[in-house]
């Protein structure tokens, strides 16, 4: 489904903001003192309430902090609205104790309860881990705002947006949860630095827990005692806007920190009768973005009750092991011993010239062509197509912009879908934000380790490499005993002085060269930001061109922890009794649950068998003149090596029938075992054959029994 664009007609009533204001801290009776007014959630690129107005209630109450009593053991002064100004766009806000702050600079906190404090200029403010429903509108505790004064005006802009979920015919719910699939924690306290220019930003550290990483909206209805809310009618969305004979009866309103879901999210709604419902949007077009709404479709409720989908199965269908990548502005090497050395599957792009001859050539490649939408790194549901990218040594800024911006979002997309990356040198810098001089992200680099490297800036040095006693390079190699690789070739290669900013950094190499200044600091590191994602092995040196010895196994430890760190297997969906799902969409439907599958994939799905089921049938129906296999496996993702029946010949349409099968969760793989061949022409990768099958294979896939 597509996240974004949604327009919910049914939201049209009035935001109403509440906060709380105890009697003893009232003080009306004047006119003067501030007038604020609070943002609207703006409707940019992605809708939210339309017709929408934001409106102060009775009982709002604002933290005000003069900035030149901003010392230790100030608080600040809590001020509520006063009550004439129930249902008014502007608020007026007096207190007797704040009576000439409108002389100097104030910073201000909307609602008064979520600011903890301040450090400098920087406000402190505490989302909380759990939300409550409100009708048409959300947690009035959650969405916190701060505006900086202008005379006795008070201006307040949002911190965060807003994620809209409703249900076509669902049980009655009582809770939803929303867990990023990324590390950022999505409540804890975090900073706004209130000396912004344009618009105020809410920093909120990593997650420090997989607790800080997930949401919970509560629909207890507080106006009926014990009820819970029930979701309405079926509706249809067309052209963005939800319609149909009824409008959702209900939309759960979830307030979220801006710039979060960039990598996606897993949302699950849990019902009265104890049913629930889980879907996963990987795709980045989910981030948030300050006071904007992204509207989820209305979703058909699907029970998973009886489902269990694992977690801990590495994905292992793939076209090819590993792609190198000798672009433009980088070293012309179009091999790499270690592939031989491994008998790795491989394929190489070369065009190191900088024209425009060779970046049209390297753009139809990394950023996409009518023959091939996703471009050579990705399936056309955005899945990765290799287990790993190796990007060879060069001139990093050259080689990073020659991408594109297409380029750079695909390898992106490759990295946390599942792929894994290797870069030495320049390829390892541009795997990075930038260079930690100037902490500045850099022009053409990616961040996939979300850190700053060091420069060197020395040429043709060969440092010793020591590998620590955890380094998990050490579970494929033992590099002599001594756990040493001598004579490194670097050559203005990075290396990661302060590789510990970045939790889950792993240092796998440390230099041994006491006459320069990186001598004992981390030269190799890897990172693998969550389950879904792959693994990311930065190299300052250059082992990749070794054919023998230790720097060769060096190599080879990179290539297999890197390939090890491919992202999870994931599961396409849960298939009901009578079913049948066609999986027709392509790339631009940007619907990657329903996208068609590429050359060598494997799509998974799950069903659950009930006590007394009989007459079992799992049906595949090829829609195009490619092969596909089928494929079943109980309680575990059925990849060829795993499945316990299956079906692999040339017939469009195949079936597994079983008089009856187990109790339990059953899953189906359908893989594509059609390809494409190489010619290896001047850019080392010409496509011919199947070509098709790159914008993916359409099928029907289908479970049923009495």
């Amino acid at each position: 489904m597509k996240y974004s664009g949604i327009k919910i007609l049914a939201a049209a009533a009035a935001l109403i903001f509440c906060g709380s204001c105890t009697e003893d801290v009232q003080h009306f009776g004047k006119d003067s003192g501030f007038v604020a007014s609070l943002e609207k959630q703006t409707s940019n690129t992605k809708t939210t309430l339309d017709n929408g107005s934001v409106l102060w209630s009775e009982g709002d109450a604002i933290r005000v902090f003069s900035v030149p009593l901003m010392t230790s053991g100030y608080d600040g002064v809590e001020i509520c609205v006063n009550p004439a100004d129930k249902g008014s766009t502007s608020g007026r806000f007096y207190d007797p104790a704040c009576e000439d702050y409108c002389s100097s600079t104030c910073y201000a906190v909307y609602p008064s309860a979520m600011c903890t404090g301040f450090e400098g200029s920087s406000l402190k403010v505490n989302l909380p881990s759990v939300q409550y429903y409100r009708e048409n509108s959300f947690d009035a505790g959650a969405n916190p705002s701060v505006a900086v004064s202008s005379g006795n005006e008070l201006s307040f802009l949002n911190l965060c947006g807003l994620l809209a979920v409703s249900f076509n015919d669902a049980p009655t719910i009582t809770e939803i949860t929303l867990t990023t699939l990324g590390e950022e924690a999505l409540w804890g306290e975090g900073t706004v630095d209130m000396t912004f220019t344009d618009k105020p930003a809410l920093v909120i550290p990593a997650a420090t827990s997989e607790e800080q990483k997930t949401i919970t909206l509560k629909i207890d209805n507080p106006n009926v005692d014990g009820m819970f809310l029930s979701s309405g009618a079926e509706v249809t969305v067309q052209s963005g806007v939800i319609s149909g004979d009824a409008a959702p009866a209900t939309v759960y309103y979830i307030v979220v920190p801006a710039g979060a879901l960039e990598k996606g999210f897993a949302l699950t709604a849990k019902c009265a009768d104890g049913s629930f419902m889980k879907k996963v949007a990987p795709a980045s077009v989910n981030t948030i973005l300050r006071s904007t709404c992204i509207a989820m479709p209305a979703l058909a409720f699907e029970d998973n009750t009886d489902v269990e989908i694992r977690t801990d199965v590495p994905n292992k269908a793939f076209y090819k092991d590993l792609l190198m990548d000798t672009g433009i502005g980088m070293s012309d090497y179009k091999t790499m011993p270690v592939t031989d050395y491994l008998n790795l599957s491989t394929e190489t792009f070369y065009a190191t010239g900088n024209n425009a001859t060779n970046q049209a050539a390297q753009n139809k490649v990394f950023c996409g062509n009518p023959d091939d939408l996703n471009g050579i790194l990705l399936y056309p549901d955005g899945e990765p197509r290799y287990k790993m990218i190796y990007v060879n040594g060069g001139i990093a800024t050259t080689h990073g912009r020659s991408w594109m911006v297409q380029g750079r979002e695909n390898i992106r997309t490759f990295f946390f879908n599942g792929g894994s990356y290797v870069g030495s040198c320049a390829g390892a810098f541009v795997s990075t934000y930038g260079v930690i001089d100037s902490y500045i992200a850099h022009n053409g680099y990616m961040g996939l380790w979300p850190g700053y490297a060091n420069n060197t800036s020395i040429y043709d040095i060969y440092p010793d490499y020591i590998l620590p006693e955890d380094s998990p390079l050490l579970k494929y190699y033992d590099f002599g005993g001594d756990h040493r690789v001598a004579g490194v070739k670097h050559w203005n290669g990075p290396y990661f002085e302060h590789w510990d900013m970045v939790p889950g950094t792993e240092v796998l190499c440390i230099n041994d060269y006491p006459a320069y200044r990186y001598h004992m600091l981390p030269s190799v590191i890897a990172y693998k930001p969550s389950i879904y994602s792959g693994r990311v092995i930065p190299s300052g040196g250059h082992p990749e061109q070794e054919k023998t010895g230790e720097k060769r196994d060096l190599m080879a430890a990179y290539c297999l922890y890197a390939m090890d760190g491919v992202g999870i297997a994931k599961v396409k969906g849960i298939l009901r009794n009578g079913e049948v799902r066609s999986m027709t969409k392509s790339t631009s439907d940007e619907d990657p649950a329903y996208t068609k599958i590429g050359d060598k994939q494997c799509h998974h799905f799950v069903f659950a068998v009930p006590d007394g089921a009989k007459n079992i049938k799992v049906r595949l129906e090829a829609l195009d003149s490619f092969n596909l296999s089928l494929r079943l496996a109980k309680g575990t993702f059925a990849f060829k090596e795993d499945a316990q029946y299956k079906v692999e010949n040339t017939d469009l349409v195949k079936e597994l029938t079983f008089p009856s099968l187990e109790k339990g969760t059953w899953y189906i793989g359908v893989q594509c075992e059609d390809t494409v061949n190489n010619s290896f022409g001047t850019y080392g990768i010409t496509y011919s054959g199947k070509t098709a099958v790159l914008n993916g294979v359409p099928y029907k896939i289908s479970v049923s029994w009495e």
